[in-house]
């Protein structure tokens, strides 16, 4: 049920509050109605896109520029479901190794994919040593659209909108209320969990606001640490053969349209290494084409020759060699709250420490002049490194849509601030998820991962409950 009023539900028991509406809120709330329990999501903002709801995102970032955060996450019912690209693939079993939750989240694999409407399917063809072709799904799943009249039928999920969360009020570590407000009212809702779905940044800002007004929340949790991001940028360009890769992995080759995907391996991120991720589009402007080609033909003409060929053809994937990689934790990177500056309903602002790395540089470089020898050896196509990464001078971000850490899970809390089923450490009620509690970024996009240990989550509570 969607309630357009908190009047209506103030006094109403909720065994589970979740706050948020994104993909991690809403797959906690549909786990637990499969389970037949009832919850209620908070959601601060409205249905649709508003500027004056958006403007509680305020933030700084001081350090390196990145993207604004009052507009790379969304306040709105479906969250930023409302504005993602749907790459959808599970993380590499060799990043989430150290995470401590063995292969869990693998049976939530199917579940997740039936949320995301993709088949489940994501091949791998192994290139050589440290490559791998591989394979995404594109969802088109904007959780607002797909899950409204589901909610608003539902006899177990109820959602209210238009209601920022303040902070949590609780007692000898048990959490007892949420405080939010409602049309410039404060309200206390009392629940016997609560589970905190926010995102990426605002996980950190609720949890470091509820510590200092309250002693709910143990002082030493390193809360707003180790904040990450997938660096994405530009490495190089160049061409590589689509038929030629065909023909070298023969049955095991990936024939998908749009971008050709080729990862790190296993072997890769074991030699003190970074994971990551490139892919080359062939639909890149033609003018990009030429440009490559004649490049070539300078250089290796033999070759180049071969590549003009293929080029009329339409037989090669050409253009721009994007990058997705992983960046380590570092704690230096991290969500603090503003000592002078709060929203209207008077919680600080966020301020968000960010540098990026060299490390991270240094290792791009590594993995793209590594690509570019197997595409020599193979005789499958050239590539180019960019010069800024040759020379190990900068890259250029392309943007940071994925907020990563700052609640990160694990065993100790002098360095994780939830366990390993998400629950805020020294602290008997209240967790946490969403990429927010990822103690390693990988190098995949975030929101399959979200899912699958949001459905875990969903469990956990749901055998605690029954």
């Amino acid at each position: 049920m969607i309630y357009k009023n908190i009047d209506e539900i103030k006094n109403s028991n909720f065994p589970v509050i979740i706050i948020g509406s994104g993909p991690a809120g809403i797959s906690v709330a549909l786990k637990l109605e499969e389970k037949k329990i009832k919850s209620l999501i908070i959601e601060a903002g409205d249905e649709e896109y508003n500027h004056e709801s958006q403007d509680y995102y305020e933030a700084k970032v001081i350090g390196d520029e990145i993207n604004d955060l009052k507009y790379s996450r969304l306040r709105q019912f479906g969250g930023t479901s409302n504005q993602w690209g749907g790459w959808s693939k599970p993380m590499e079993d060799y990043n989430l190794s150290s995470w401590g939750i063995n292969n869990q989240l693998s049976d939530y694999k199917k579940q997740t994919c039936k949320i995301l409407n993709i088949k489940n399917q994501f091949r791998k063809s192994n290139l050589d040593n440290n490559f791998n072709q591989i394979e995404f799904q594109y969802s088109k799943v904007n959780f607002k659209e797909k899950y409204k009249q589901h909610i608003n039928k539902s006899k177990y999920i109820n959602l209210i909108l238009n209601t920022q969360i303040i902070n949590f009020y609780g007692q000898e570590k048990l959490t007892t209320h949420v405080e939010c407000v409602y049309k410039k009212k404060k309200y206390l809702l009392k629940s016997k969990y609560f589970v905190l779905a926010t995102g990426g940044v605002e996980n950190s800002r609720i949890l470091l606001w509820t510590r200092q007004i309250t002693n709910l929340v143990d002082k030493d949790l390193p809360i707003g640490r180790n904040w990450m991001t997938h660096p994405w940028f530009i490495v190089g360009h160049g061409v590589l053969k689509k038929k030629e890769l065909a023909k070298y992995l023969g049955n095991k080759f990936i024939d998908v349209d749009g971008p050709l995907h080729i990862s790190s391996s296993k072997n890769f991120k074991d030699q003190n290494l970074l994971s990551g991720s490139l892919y080359m589009n062939s639909l890149e402007n033609e003018k990009i084409y030429k440009e490559i080609v004649k490049d070539i033909l300078c250089i290796a003409p033999n070759f180049g020759k071969k590549i003009a060929r293929s080029f009329l053809k339409k037989d090669l994937k050409c253009g721009n060699i994007f990058f997705h990689f992983e960046e380590l934790p570092n704690s230096n990177n991290r969500i603090t709250l503003d000592k002078s500056i709060k929203d209207k309903n008077g919680v600080p602002i966020t301020n968000l420490f960010y540098k990026k790395s060299n490390f991270t540089l240094k290792k791009s470089k590594i993995m793209i002049e590594n690509f570019a020898n197997t595409c020599r050896k193979l005789d499958l196509g050239r590539v180019a490194v960019k010069k800024n990464i040759l020379d190990l001078k900068n890259y250029e971000s392309l943007g940071v849509y994925h907020h990563i850490g700052g609640t990160t899970l694990g065993v100790n809390k002098k360095n994780s601030v939830v366990d390993i089923n998400l629950k805020v450490h020294n602290n008997k009620n209240l967790f946490v998820t969403g990429s927010s509690v990822f103690p390693t970024s990988g190098y995949t996009n975030p929101t399959f991962t979200i899912i699958q240990l949001s459905l875990r989550l969903g469990e956990h509570i749901s055998k605690k409950i029954i």
